[in-house]
């Protein structure tokens, strides 16, 4: 089973986030702002494990919301010819690049050309460095002439890597993101991932744009040239596999790590509801005080949570009587001083019920209270949002006891309506806490609870308007996002409609730092990129009886993550398009950090959903 990679996103320049800025962001698989003052946590932050589910499910769900929203006369095209050719091409790409791995010969390839195509790739001599030191970033011009002829472009395609990497090529993919079809003319743009191991690393990651020629019904390589492309070096990877190590040998969560989550859902019995897509997240905390952090893993029902002591060694041991290990599915875990006696206390997202426990000091967990009418909480965030000195928690309800089919249980997949503006989801839930791990829903008291049931996976505290108090923002899956502006005086302003806020998208995770240096904190918002979605949404067919604004919706919905720059005020401007953070995948959890020491925050995402054995996606 192959691993779904991170999304490394490097920021380069100090520069405003501006239109008239080049790309700020570089994506490598392989300044600082304000001080934080609040504290999140998510369903999907950097996995221990990982999930495997079957991949036959992937079509029915990344696309039910866009197959479902066709007219009819598109229903009946469904996009067949565009869809066609980029499987082909899809194909195309993929026999190609077995060149590089040696198992086909380039002559092999000559027939799925045109009689002279051309080739127009980069010139090696034409670098321009971006970054420097440890990790270096390049970029190239084109080269002034393309290569023609049939055994000149097969060999120049063929020896490409060689000229800015120095080993052989490990992994490729040719994602088709957009498809034209004029007649027999065909014009496609493909993402392009390339990773070269030798006694160094590099990832290239460009844009080509192809031409293609329909004849007898077969498509043949016209020409191809390179719109954008950058390549990462470093010395090593950046990241090294260490779980296998520092995990206990022979203990149980050896099993339950390697064993993905449809193994555990056909043994584990329906009455504990493990969730269908194994959306559970892990929890970084200093449980017991001894100075070093733990970690405590949330699994799906019937496995028992996991919490681990980290060793001054470095090693994880268990900690069996700490009082967390519950069998109930636990999407989120959030450790903080609730009751203010100097230790971190425990509150979980579970089908059970959002669960509070005290810890005694010595990272032994007592449950304090459970709210067992909230069974359906994701994500979670906690702060002083009215400034009396306790910590209050934020909690985002995905689902809804009822939608337009009747009972939605957790582990089964809802039906959100409309697809592109869901309103029927659960409704999110502030709790307030009033001293001695006592909460209260203060939600209408506190003017969260209108426009307030919105699929929401994850929400995010933060100074946004820099008046002093901690705002909320909350993202939302199938739909416009949340923006709460606090008032100073333990009330909100709903800011939703502001400018940046409004078009959102599949809403998965929420990060914030100052980006660009000014002060303010800006925002990244995890959505979802689709091949398929981009290809479908840009269709002159596709929703062609709807105006502008309803298709930019629709296909805001595919097209990836978002950079919001804060310009004050409670205003935002999005600076998605030449940031460079568009393209992560399907993405989950993301956390803003400066991860190669040069004061610059850099943006990590995690991604990916359903698969099988053989993934064949980016």
């Amino acid at each position: 089973m192959k691993k779904f990679p991170l999304r490394l996103i490097l920021s380069h320049s100090p520069s405003p986030l501006s239109a008239s800025s080049k790309a700020q962001f570089l994506p490598v698989s392989s300044g600082r702002g304000p001080q934080k003052k609040c504290f999140v946590v998510g369903t999907s932050p950097l996995h221990l494990h990982m999930f495997d589910l079957k991949r036959a499910q992937i079509t029915a769900l990344s696309w039910l919301s866009f197959f479902s929203l066709l007219t009819e006369s598109a229903r009946a095209e469904l996009g067949v010819k565009e869809e066609e050719i980029a499987a082909q091409v899809s194909a195309f790409w993929k026999e190609w690049s077995h060149v590089w791995d040696g198992t086909i010969e380039g002559h092999e390839l000559a027939d799925s050309l045109v009689e002279n195509p051309s080739l127009h790739l980069d010139d090696p001599d034409s670098i321009s460095a971006i970054l420097s030191g440890p990790l270096q970033l390049t970029s190239r011009k084109l080269a002034k002439k393309p290569t023609q002829g049939r055994n000149a472009v097969l060999k120049e395609f063929r020896d490409w890597p060689s000229k800015w990497s120095g080993g052989s090529v490990k992994q490729s993919k040719f994602k088709v993101v957009e498809v034209e079809i004029s007649g027999s003319e065909v014009v496609t743009n493909e993402l392009v991932a390339v990773v070269v191991e030798g006694d160094k690393v590099w990832e290239y990651n460009g844009r080509w744009k192809t031409h293609w020629v329909i004849e007898k019904e077969k498509l043949l390589f016209d020409r191809s040239e390179i719109l954008e492309g950058k390549v990462a070096q470093t010395n090593h990877f950046i990241f090294k596999e260490t779980t296998t190590g520092l995990l206990p040998k022979g203990s149980t969560a050896d099993l339950e790590l390697i064993e993905e989550n449809f193994y555990w859902r056909e043994r584990i019995p329906a009455s504990f509801e493990p969730d269908q897509f194994g959306e559970t997240g892990i929890s970084i905390a200093d449980v017991n005080g001894d100075g070093l952090e733990d970690v405590y893993l949330c699994q799906i029902g019937g496995l028992r949570n996991k919490l681990w002591l980290r060793t001054k060694e470095g090693r994880l041991i268990t900690a069996p009587s700490s009082g967390l290990e519950i069998r109930d599915n636990t999407a989120a875990a959030l450790f903080l001083d609730f009751d203010s006696d100097g230790d971190r206390d425990a509150i979980l997202t579970t089908t059970a019920g959002i669960v509070i426990f005290a810890n005694n000091g010595e990272g032994v967990f007592r449950e304090h209270v459970r709210f067992p009418d909230l069974p359906y909480g994701f994500g979670m965030g906690a702060c002083d949002y009215d400034q009396d000195g306790d910590l209050d928690v934020f909690v985002c309800q995905y689902y809804s006891k009822r939608n337009l089919e009747g009972e939605t249980l957790r582990g089964s997949f809802p039906v959100p309506f409309p697809i592109q503006n869901a309103t029927n989801g659960g409704p999110n839930v502030l709790l307030r806490n009033d001293g001695g791990l006592q909460f209260v829903d203060a939600s209408q008291e506190a003017g969260l609870a209108n426009d307030n049931s919105r699929y929401s996976f994850a929400c995010l505290w933060e100074d946004f308007d820099n008046d002093g108090d901690q705002d909320l923002i909350v993202a939302n899956d199938f739909g416009p996002n949340n923006f709460y502006s606090n008032n100073g005086k333990g009330g909100f302003v709903d800011y939703s409609d502001a400018p940046g806020i409004k078009d959102g998208g599949f809403g998965m995770g929420l990060t914030a730092a100052d980006f660009d240096l000014d002060g303010l904190y800006d925002l990244h918002i995890s959505n979802m990129y689709s091949g398929a979605g981009n290809r479908i949404a840009r269709q002159k067919w596709f929703h062609a009886d709807k105006d502008e604004k309803t298709r930019k919706t629709l296909l805001n919905l595919a097209r990836g993550n978002t950079l919001l720059k804060n310009l004050g005020r409670g205003i935002f401007s999005d600076v998605s398009g030449f940031s460079g953070i568009s393209m992560g995948r399907w993405s989950w959890a993301s956390l803003a950090v400066d991860l190669n020491n040069d004061t610059r925050e850099d943006i990590l995402v995690a991604n990916g959903f359903v698969t099988g054995k053989d993934p064949d996606d980016l």
